[in-house]
């Protein structure tokens, strides 16, 4: 019976470091497993594989930034060289958005057709940005509007209507146009600085002022 213990301990032993070898084995270094994908179906022509093993590969959790740079070029160009470049474009345009001063891929290294797809889609990238520019922002608080070219001017009548009646041209006008008046009836109605004209006979008056 102890003997039996013994050996079924052993056999989860053994197998719980095979597991452990395994799980290792799967867990490389990012750039060197990078590099496995890249032989095996990339540089054998292979693009279709190629673009699965990619994909697994840039959804693990420890891939640097770098090495999921490279992994990108890559996949754009397996896209490209298996009759997809806009798909290829599409990860080159992700690329540059995610950093504008990305480089692009080595002409040393990739194909002119997919060097091509990339310049294609820097191009795209530079229309959309002289379409749609930052705008400035300032802290300065918004100038008042100008008043419209139509915009009606104060109304004077308001304003007149506004005086008492003893400040209005009119009242002054009215009021000496009145005395003028009474003076001129008074002045002619008054006989006694000249003599009466005789009866049956016309006299003529002339008033030098």
């Amino acid at each position: 019976m102890t003997h039996t213990i013994r050996k079924a301990t052993a056999l989860v032993c053994i197998f719980m470091m095979m597991s452990g070898l395994a799980v290792t084995a799967r867990a490389g270094d990012p750039a060197d497993d990078l590099k496995q994908i890249e032989y095996k179906y990339y540089f054998r022509g292979k693009y279709t594989e190629s673009i699965e093993a990619l994909q697994t590969f840039l959804a693990r959790i420890d891939v640097r930034a770098d090495v999921a740079v490279h992994a990108n070029e890559f996949l754009a160009a397996s896209h490209v060289l298996a009759g997809s470049p806009q798909a290829g474009k599409d990860v080159f345009a992700k690329l540059i958005a995610s950093d504008p001063s990305y480089a692009g891929p080595d002409a040393a290294v990739f194909k002119p057709e997919v060097v091509d797809v990339y310049a294609q889609a820097r191009t795209e990238y530079a229309a959309r940005t002289i379409k749609s520019p930052a705008v400035a922002t300032s802290d300065a608080p918004p100038s008042a509007s100008p008043a419209p070219a139509n915009a009606a001017a104060p109304s004077t009548t308001t304003a007149t209507a506004s005086k008492p009646i003893y400040k209005k041209w009119w009242f002054y006008a009215g009021a000496a146009a009145v005395i003028g008046g009474v003076a001129a009836v008074a002045g002619g109605g008054g006989g006694g600085d000249q003599p009466a004209a005789p009866r049956g006979g016309i006299t003529v008056g002339v008033n030098v002022k």
